[in-house]
């Protein structure tokens, strides 16, 4: 009996020193920095996404990689994942560039529409894989379509 009200108070403590962890521990922080077109041909393209990934931490945190999605008026057109391991140093930002493979024959279907609207909307989404926890990134806009 005393074994197990020792193991119960153990427990209690354990828990409750615990609970102030997520206090210590910061989340990384993740934005686009830039995308940028790098190879066209007839059927595909190539766009490379530059992620700014800020590690608050006084400690380094292995990013085991990223996927991602971009949907063009809510068609998706690319997607995903990148496994490339990279190191974040401790209160540092690091620039982690993905290339996202753009499939033509799908960005085509949507020109009708495109040009009815005079616009196309974007959003390119994802997460970035740490060893617990995936951080969300995400961004929204709209390109202006001539007609």
């Amino acid at each position: 009996m005393l074994k197990r009200i020792s193991l119960l108070l153990s427990t209690s403590l354990l828990l409750q020193a615990c609970s102030s962890v997520p206090g210590v521990i910061e989340q990384p922080k993740v934005s686009i920095q830039n995308i940028q077109v790098q190879e066209i041909s007839l059927t595909q393209g190539t766009a490379v996404v530059t992620l700014n990934v800020s590690n608050p931490n006084a400690f380094p945190i292995p990013l085991q990689g990223i996927e991602y999605g971009l949907t063009l008026n809510g068609r998706q057109v690319a997607s995903g994942d990148q496994t490339e391991n990279v190191t974040l140093g401790a209160r540092q930002d690091v620039p982690v560039k993905i290339p996202v493979k753009l499939d033509f024959a799908e960005i085509l279907r949507l020109a009708p529409d495109a040009i009815r609207s005079r616009t196309v909307a974007y959003n390119l989404s994802g997460a970035v894989r740490l060893p617990f926890v995936k951080v969300p990134f995400q961004r929204q806009g709209g390109v202006g379509v001539k007609g």
